[in-house]
């Protein structure tokens, strides 16, 4: 079902008689609408069967031409990987059907989404709406809005039971539907229970200013907090409305239909004097010189209620839009929360700033409000192919590459066996084996570029056909790539077999691929090609061809409103979702925009290309200090570095997954260096950086394959120093070769 579509029979069900047309459809107000208090007489609200992801605008026949122009592929995943060889199974880590609608399982099933903990484990841990931290439990739904703790180490989010909205006679709490910006649980009675008959219906949408309860039958409302209650104010701002006063010093705005009032029963609970019908909605006011300006601006969007949304992306050659459809139910405009990285490229066409309400508090920074239905983030695309971004004209520096890389090269192995046995690290190795080729070819050594080709190949082959010892299987029960290690073991290959790291790893296959077939075309035949489109389906399916592709999940990883890919999978956590590496981030989209041009599948260059660079601005955002935002972290944490090592959805954390070294976390943000690094690496940053702290993090470094790793990044700086610093390097990375590292100071950006 269309997003338009299903926003209409919400509108139908939800509206009042004198608006019943869907607010996505309106054109803008830039007066905002004086809302009246109405009491609609509410239905169930009719969800799709499945969810719909097109993130198109457009008619129905637009949605299939473009669906049709962003596959990479309609094949059966097991017509490519023949079931006979025992490469196809259902993974051991079962997806909670008491957790989600049966209806959703006709499509795959996401794992590595924002809203990730409302399915895996038991589905109790918090999940960030931004501004709000909500948890859904048997029979109650949990709103937060977070509090920082702020340490040298981490920055935090301080989660406390601000709102516990009872639904006591609801013990089961399931996702019935999803789409780019949210995710919709129902609260029932009994699992057997439809969608149409849920007592009630929580929509969580990134970025809005309130959360809401949608209760579809008559229920009293019964508020439990953690604070006591000072104050139920519902006579200042008409019927439907209390503004209530805690003793943590947090005033929140409360609104309803009808014309009961709020009463206090005890020191922490409030309940309504009769039962209510349709939307409740929660918001905190945030503290600012003027609460009353504030409270006037939420009420203006009290009943633009936001049930979804979809993201279009749209690209130039010089440019990217993102254009962001807020879909809501009730009339007038929706007030929503920006975070950083959007109000850098934001265009104010359509929208509103409303200063008044906010900055709400985030672990990633303050988010200010701003009200309309579309956004539009306008993204500059940078110049990027298989070379550096300077070109390679000087002889010293081809005669000295053309001896490095035929070393680099004569070095590799012809076995695959002595290969790693996990697609992290193999992926790594084929990269490398990639670059080395590409080099070679480059500087003219044409029986270098050949024998790495003929290496790189051999090696790939059996993780093609699957003789390979840790064979890549596709998994049924989840709809992906995993290998048969993880299918059964939850830590075996970095958590493969539950999702973790997929673009990560993949993306050195697909780079890879690129690479070669660039070199030798007829490398890709159709057997290949049509597992190297495995492999890039698992992990970035444009949401466009999601309902084309029904094999794997629409851009498994990346998160349309955070901006960047979330690199943790079917494991919940009380802080969410995180992702480490962003530079391995960026190399996985980078590769599937060199896959997508040697395979000449335009369309899909140019979408993974708008993807790679919001994930850039992302990256220099969240986890560059200094980079684009100078003041974004408490100075307690950012007063003695500039890198965040893991990124959670509501902690910033010094640190990473194999140990607490700063060459670790600062190099695990750097790696692996090739010319899409320039997108992360700017001048001005490092400049600022280095001899503030990663002159001393390479001196202290414990190896040197990590210590080159570090002085490669003053290439953007100092080209002549980076040369001076890795000349005596003999220990590369895995990832890495000395003719890369030559070859990226050689050809880095210079501003």
């Amino acid at each position: 079902m269309p997003l338009s579509d299903r926003i209409r029979r919400l509108a139908e069900k939800f509206s009042a008689p004198q608006h019943q047309n869907s607010s996505v459809e309106q054109q803008y107000q830039s007066n905002a609408v004086e809302p009246q208090p109405v009491i609609p007489s509410y239905k169930p609200p009719q969800l799709p069967p499945r969810p719909d992801n097109t993130g198109e605008s457009g008619s129905k026949e637009a949605h299939e031409t473009n669906a049709i122009s962003l596959l990479w592929s309609s094949e059966d995943p097991c017509a490519t990987i023949d079931p006979s060889t025992g490469r196809v199974a259902a993974n051991t880590y079962k997806v909670k059907r008491d957790l989600i609608d049966a209806r959703l399982l006709s499509h795959a099933v996401p794992t590595n989404a924002w809203w990730e903990n409302l399915i895996v484990e038991n589905g109790d841990q918090p999940v960030l709406v931004a501004p709000y931290m909500v948890k859904c439990l048997a029979g109650a739904v949990v709103v937060c809005a977070p509090t920082p703790l702020e340490e040298e180490r981490f920055v935090a989010s301080v989660w406390h039971d601000d709102w516990t909205v009872r639904v006591s006679t609801c013990p089961y709490r399931r996702v019935a539907a999803f789409d780019t910006l949210s995710v919709t649980v129902d609260f029932v009675d009994d699992l057997a229970i439809s969608h149409e008959s849920a007592t009630a219906t929580v929509p969580l949408v990134k970025g809005s200013c309130f959360a809401t309860v949608i209760f579809n039958r008559p229920i009293v409302l019964d508020l439990a907090s953690v604070h006591a209650v000072l104050q139920v104010d519902c006579a200042t701002y008409g019927p439907g409305t209390a503004v209530v006063e805690l003793n943590n010093g947090a005033t929140w705005l409360i609104c309803y239909e009808g014309n009961t009032v709020l009463r206090q029963c005890d020191g922490s609970r409030i309940e309504s004097s009769e039962p209510i019908h349709g939307p409740m909605r929660l918001a905190m006011v945030p503290e600012n010189n003027n609460k009353h300006e504030a409270i006037s601006v939420l009420l203006s969007a009290r009943y633009a209620v936001p049930v979804g949304g979809s993201v279009d992306v749209q690209t130039l050659d010089d440019e990217a839009v993102f254009e962001f459809n807020w879909a809501t139910i009730g009339h007038g405009d929706p007030l929503m929360c920006t975070l950083p990285h959007h109000r850098q490229s934001i265009a104010n066409d359509g929208i509103q700033r409303k200063d008044a309400v906010g900055p709400f508090w985030s672990s990633k920074g303050p988010m200010h409000a701003v009200q309309g239905r579309k956004w539009r983030l306008i993204e500059s695309i940078e110049r990027l192919g298989f070379s550096g971004s300077t070109p390679l004209t000087d002889p010293t520096h081809i005669n000295r590459l053309r001896e490095l890389v035929a070393k680099d090269a004569a070095a590799l192995p012809e076995d695959p066996s002595v290969l790693p046995p996990d697609p992290y690290f193999f992926g790594k190795a084929l990269a490398r084996a990639a670059r080395i080729a590409l080099i070679a070819d480059e500087v003219g050594d044409h029986a270098s570029c050949q024998y790495a080709v003929d290496c790189a190949t051999a090696w790939v082959e059996p993780w093609i056909c699957g003789s390979n010892s840790n064979e890549l299987m596709y998994d049924t029960e989840w709809r992906g790539i995993v290998t048969r290690a993880g299918l059964h073991d939850p830590g075996a290959d970095f958590g493969q077999g539950r999702y973790n790291d997929h673009h990560f790893h993949y993306g050195y296959f697909v780079y890879a691929a690129a690479v070669l077939t660039w070199l030798r075309p007829q490398w890709l035949d159709k057997r290949r090609r049509a597992f190297i489109d495995l492999l890039a389906r698992d992990y970035c399916t444009p949401t466009a061809q999601a309902t084309a592709d029904m094999s794997f999940p629409p851009m498994r990883c990346f998160d349309m409103f955070d901006g960047h890919s979330w690199a943790a999978g079917l494991f919940a956590f009380a802080d969410s979702r995180n992702q480490e590496s962003t530079s391995e981030a960026i190399n996985a989209y980078y590769g599937a925009y060199l896959y997508a041009q040697v395979t000449d599948r335009p369309q899909l260059a140019q979408y993974m290309r708008a993807v790679l660079q919001l994930e850039a601005r992302a990256t220099r955002t969240y986890w560059h200090l200094g980079d684009l935002e100078s003041l974004l972290y408490p100075a307690r944490y950012a007063y003695d570095k500039a890198i965040v090592g893991i990124l959670w959805s509501t902690k910033v954390d010094y640190a990473t997954f194999f140990g607490a070294n700063p060459e670790f976390i600062y190099g695990i943000q750097l790696l692996p260096y090739t010319p899409a690094s320039a997108l992360i690496l700017k001048r001005a940053w490092i400049a600022d950086i280095w001899p503030r702290f990663l002159a001393a993090v390479s001196q202290g470094s414990q190896s040197q394959e990590w210590r080159e790793i570090i002085d490669l990044s003053l290439a953007v700086v100092d080209k002549q120093a980076a040369f001076e610093r890795i000349k005596d390097i003999n220990a590369h990375d895995d990832g890495n070769s000395a003719s890369n590292s030559y070859y990226w100071v050689a050809t880095a950006p210079e501003e």
